[in-house]
């Protein structure tokens, strides 16, 4: 962004401001797909809150499987991983 608009708004914004990042508190990048994809994407974010067991990421890359292989349709799986 400095290179392209080196006087603009964002200069003076904090990363957390710009909404970029990695984490937990980053937009859900599988729903921005879906969104792009008017609907015909599937995505889903893990690593998570409710999402965060092992069952939970196991269940949905099943179903991110299914989707694929008998709805043939994009699946995306947003993966948040735990800092080191």
């Amino acid at each position: 962004m400095m290179a392209v608009h080196p006087t603009a708004h964002g200069k003076k914004a904090p990363i957390s401001r710009l909404t970029t990042g990695f984490g937990p508190d980053c937009p859900d990048y599988s729903q921005i797909a879906v969104a792009a994809s008017s609907g015909w994407a599937w995505g889903r974010k893990i690593g998570v809150g409710e999402l965060a067991g092992s069952a939970e990421v196991e269940k949905s890359i099943a179903e991110a499987i299914r989707v694929v292989l008998e709805e043939r349709r994009c699946a995306v799986l947003d993966c948040v991983l735990a800092e080191p």
